[in-house]
């Protein structure tokens, strides 16, 4: 995995590109490179984590002819297969790396290059003959790629940092980008910054230098068929598909050992992780290491099904056990990486468990995929498939957001009272927002279909974000999802609903697939998600110590300089976080609710310190200052 960044339709200054290598930095330490082309008012920018090929694979790439230039964050599998069928065909390569079939695919095949490309990528290409600027993302979106649309061209970065460092974009926080209640319609994303925009996951950007036109086109559909939601009778399990699952999933994860460098796992203890790590165990010749977070005084703690898995596996186990004291240290430090706001600490525990990972391999499988594409949400799931099936039903009559959030009947009056969350001058953007969000939600298509497709379409802006890519690439760590593989993929979304949820038990074809390779305890354990680990914030409780540490970041003051959020709601929203935590009169959800409104009120002022009042890629990484009434920082543990 790399850091990429490109203009296209103007010149960018020498500061402003050194700016730009600092930003992304963290991505790529083992090299960087760039391509400037004056005439055509194109630069290119590359830093390098040498994963594959770490003698010659630097970029960015050029054709032979100099025609193409190319550089890509990612991993492009069955790289080898398609370089041999390439040079059959009278190609000829530079490198070893698996990046330079890019180039000789778009030679081959032109913009139909991506029916041949499996794995997580994101790649800028310049095609200097034709005038053709081509910025691309993988499937699902594993890879970020953000723009930001310039008068006269384009800015595009792995991270929105690195679109501000070079100086033609000016970073201000974007209202509609901290809203709880915002959609997440693929098509009306909000980024907490105004201007930025993505590159749509399964999508290219096609931008014509002559004539400065721009389209996006959509080159791969999740799109799940109807007839799958049809229930299925009872009679023998679909045995078929479960040997299907598993010859897809095997040759994934296969596919994803291949590195020059060490590879590991993260290990729960649940079926994605310990199915992922026994299937690399039975196809990797040397030691596997493995690694799992333990949240120090949390009742949902996963620390002995880690470890049972470890053992059963055969793995190197490394456990790092974090206290609260430790999350709220490094808070700051994730949101850095992350530029999303979230409500709880967990990305936090991503971004250490990342850090202690790095100290032993840089290539890392997780399980991150399974639930969305074999319907691991129980309830949430469930709840849809029995809407599909009510006697009458026929449409998509409730509002998708509404329903991830659990709003029900309530959802009107909660959405109109959340505007009063932000400043006054606010409030319009957002209810147009939530409105353009919301738009096109009516379908006659099968409910279950649409909510699968739905989750998968949010996937980007939380699990793969703060959850995923931004956290382990804060540590020059790269992950690779063997259930976010394509190929797998295609064949689960045509797999009946009742064989992924079978009599109430998830994933349930997954489960049927691993027989034989897991213990059952490890086979048929409920899912406990990443996120549920830590215990939800209460700054009004156990995280007092937090509250006062924080609180220069909730000053009048800092409300007025973001000026997104209205203090006066804050002062509200500090009320209601302090209720008892009694669960009558649903007092203990209105004061978590609160605790996460004021944890985006705290993250956006944080934000706009960092990137706005005192950019880091100007005053270099220096923190903020705090509360003078700090904790003092509790060391991790590490068991190995």
């Amino acid at each position: 995995m790399c850091g990429i960044f490109g203009v296209a339709g103007r010149s960018l200054s020498t500061e402003g590109l050194h700016r730009v290598f600092k930003a992304l930095h963290h991505r790529g330490p083992d090299g960087q490179g760039s391509f400037v082309d004056g005439e055509g008012k194109v630069t290119l920018a590359h830093t390098r984590l040498a994963v594959i090929d770490l003698a010659t694979g630097a970029q960015p790439l050029e054709s032979e002819d100099q025609s193409l230039v190319l550089v890509a964050n990612g991993e492009i599998y069955d790289f080898e297969r398609i370089r041999d069928s390439l040079e059959r065909r009278g190609h000829h390569f530079r490198t070893r790396s698996d990046s330079e079939v890019i180039l000789h695919l778009y030679r081959e095949h032109g913009l139909g290059l991506f029916e041949h490309l499996r794995g997580e990528f994101a790649f800028l290409l310049y095609d200097r003959s034709s005038e053709l600027f081509i910025a691309a993302r993988d499937r699902f979106g594993i890879k970020p790629l953000y723009l930001s649309r310039l008068k006269d061209g384009f800015v595009f970065g792995s991270e929105m940092k690195s679109i501000f460092a070079s100086g033609l974009v000016q970073p201000k926080l974007n209202a509609a980008g901290f809203d709880p209640l915002g959609g997440q319609d693929p098509a009306n994303v909000q980024f907490p910054f105004e201007g930025i925009q993505q590159v749509p996951p399964a999508s290219y950007a096609m931008i014509n230098l002559r004539t400065g036109d721009a389209k996006v086109h959509r080159y791969w559909s999740a799109k799940i068929p109807d007839r799958v939601a049809d229930p299925i009778k009872d009679g023998p399990f679909g045995e078929t598909y479960a040997r299907s699952v598993l010859e897809q999933l095997e040759e994934a994860v296969r596919l994803r050992l291949r590195a020059d460098v060490p590879v590991g796992l993260y290990l729960s203890g649940g079926i994605d992780s310990a199915f992922v790590a026994a299937l690399m165990k039975r196809n990797l010749a040397t030691r596997l290491h493995s690694f799992s977070i333990a949240f120090e005084g949390s009742g949902r703690n996963e620390r002995a099904f880690a470890r049972r898995a470890a053992d059963v596996i055969g793995t190197d186990h490394h456990e790092l056990v974090v206290g609260k004291a430790m999350l709220w240290d490094n808070l700051e430090e994730c949101l850095w990486h992350s530029e999303l706001p979230f409500a709880s600490l967990a990305p936090v525990g991503k971004f250490l468990l990342s850090r202690e990972a790095r100290k032993y391999v840089t290539v890392v499988l997780t399980g991150e995929g399974a639930d969305e594409v074999f319907l691991g949400y129980r309830r949430f799931f469930a709840d849809a498939i029995r809407d599909t099936r009510k006697p009458g039903w026929s449409r998509v009559t409730r509002s998708l957001q509404s329903r991830r959030l659990k709003l029900g009947r309530f959802s009107k009056a909660i959405g109109k009272a959340s505007l009063h969350l932000f400043a006054r001058n606010q409030r319009r953007s957002i209810e147009l927002a939530r409105h353009e969000g919301s738009a096109g939600r009516d379908s006659e298509r099968p409910l279950i279909n649409v909510i699968q497709e739905a989750r998968i379409a949010a996937m980007p802006l939380d699990i793969l974000c703060f959850l995923g890519d931004r956290e382990e690439m804060a540590h020059s760590l790269e992950a690779r999802l063997p259930f976010l593989d394509h190929h797998l993929y295609e064949l689960a979304r045509d797999i009946p609903v009742d064989f992924k949820m079978r009599r109430g038990m998830e994933k349930a074809v997954l489960r049927r697939a691993a027989k034989g390779i897991l213990p059952e305890d490890l086979r048929l354990r409920r899912k406990s998600g990443f996120m549920l680990t830590s215990e939800a914030v209460d700054l009004f409780g156990s995280d007092g110590e937090a509250k006062c540490r924080f609180e220069a970041y909730l000053t009048l003051e800092k409300f007025e300089l973001a000026g997104i959020f209205s203090y006066r709601a804050y002062r509200f929203a500090r009320i209601l976080a302090s209720l008892p935590p009694w669960r009558i009169l649903g007092l203990k959800q209105l004061r978590r609710s609160a605790n996460k409104a004021i944890m985006y009120m705290m993250q956006a002022h944080m934000l706009h310190d960092m990137f706005v009042e005192k950019p880091r890629w100007d005053v270099g990484d220096e923190r903020s200052p705090q509360s003078e009434c700090n904790a003092p920082t509790m060391p991790a543990v590490v068991a190995t």
